[in-house]
């Protein structure tokens, strides 16, 4: 699993066995949200989800330590306000 912001975009890239790699354009995306269940919280981390326009399944990135993933979603909001998306 990793990750990059880029200039317009922000690219994940998972999976062991079966490699996937997924650009999302700060553009389309509509909503960026936090999720923790209580395990998640007891271990103190957290997955960033991407909501986007177009995507059938939405983007995340999971295993975050829950203050990153916070700064993460603030740097993803601000960048998406910036690119004048629907955020």
């Amino acid at each position: 699993m990793g990750w990059c912001e880029r200039g317009s975009d922000l690219c994940i890239r998972s999976g062991p066995w079966f490699r996937e790699m997924v650009i999302v354009p700060y553009g389309r995306m509509q909503a960026v949200e936090i999720k923790a269940g209580p395990v998640d919280r007891h271990w103190g981390v957290a997955s960033v989800e991407l909501v986007t326009a177009a995507m059938a399944t939405n983007a995340s990135i999971d295993g975050l330590p829950a203050e990153e993933a916070k700064a993460l979603r603030d740097r993803i909001t601000e960048m998406a306000e910036e690119k004048d998306a629907a955020l």
